[in-house]
């Protein structure tokens, strides 16, 4: 083995006396590569552990989503995901003091789900049951972005190129990182604004709403996120903000195979006819789900 390596060695030191060093490989563009994959309307599969907490370990509740997003259009095309809410001990406490709906949260404790497909939203799952007629398991809710199915909890969404170039650009730290066992990776790390996201991102903006953004516009989104060094692609996402009572709010997102022949074979499909009760149909108003920005909003705003 000794000898192999000592013949290698040589040989590597002849070929360099002779043959011009070979020229670096071109770093790839993060934004160029996500405009080329929203044009041929890749799938992104996506796995999110969000929650509100009052220290570092402390938590009040946990979320959890998962899905599959279609790139196209100006980002996200379309979204299946699926939502869990995990109460921590903190918040089964606070719920006997009325500080949280205990009849929301026990419905939102199991999975619900939003397809948003086509521009149009669907709802289906316990929180959505009371308001279906017989026979119905999926409420119509509307014409509605993918924005509506797959953010709420995470607030930053990199599949937009104006929102990825302006992370990449305002980042305070880049370094490199090798992640799982042997990728190769950078990290690079941040502040953002409510202000400068609202300015820059159409599903900040849609997540907002008609709501005053002023009195939260100076918050700042802690962030850091992994890209892919060979693909250019984005590996995990974590966001960190603060919310009223000393709190914060916290999302961890991973975007696990994105070049896997199933991942990019997946498509997000309108429920079934069948299953569908029209808007007209409902028996109540179709419940609004919580979601994370929620809590950063002054009570009534």
């Amino acid at each position: 083995m000794k000898r192999w390596i000592t013949l290698m060695a040589v040989t590597l030191v002849s070929a360099a006396l002779v043959a011009p060093p070979a020229p670096a490989q071109a770093a790839v563009d993060p934004v160029s590569t996500l405009k080329k994959q929203i044009a041929k309307r890749q799938a992104v599969r996506v796995v999110e552990l969000g929650g509100l907490y009052l220290g570092r370990d402390q938590d009040i509740f946990q979320v959890e989503n998962r899905g599959v997003l279609m790139l196209g259009g100006t980002g996200v095309g379309a979204a299946d995901i699926t939502r869990t809410l995990r109460p921590g001990f903190r918040m089964r406490d606070q719920m006997k003091t009325g500080a949280w709906d205990a009849a929301k949260v026990g419905t939102e404790s199991k999975p619900n789900r939003s397809i948003a497909v086509n521009g149009l939203l669907y709802r289906s799952g316990p929180l959505y049951a009371p308001v279906l007629p017989e026979g119905r398991t999926w409420a119509a809710a509307g014409r509605r972005s993918a924005t509506a199915a797959a953010y709420g909890d995470q607030l930053i969404n990199v599949f937009e190129p104006a929102t990825l170039k302006t992370l990449l650009a305002m980042a305070s730290s880049k370094r490199p990182q090798t992640y799982g066992s042997d990728l190769k990776a950078t990290m690079y790390r941040g502040t953002i604004t409510f202000r400068q996201l609202h300015a820059v991102s159409p599903t900040f903006r849609a997540l907002i709403g008609t709501r005053p953004l002023a009195k939260v516009a100076a918050t700042k989104i802690s962030w850091m996120l992994h890209i892919d060094d060979g693909r250019g692609q984005a590996l995990t996402l974590s966001t960190g903000w603060p919310v009223s009572g000393g709190r914060r709010a916290g999302v961890f997102s991973q975007y696990p195979g994105r070049d896997h022949p199933r991942t990019l074979g997946m498509r997000v499909s309108t429920p079934r006819p069948a299953q569908v009760a029209p808007e007209s149909s409902l028996t109540g108003k179709l419940p609004r789900p919580s979601a994370l920005l929620d809590l950063t909003f002054p009570s009534g705003a």
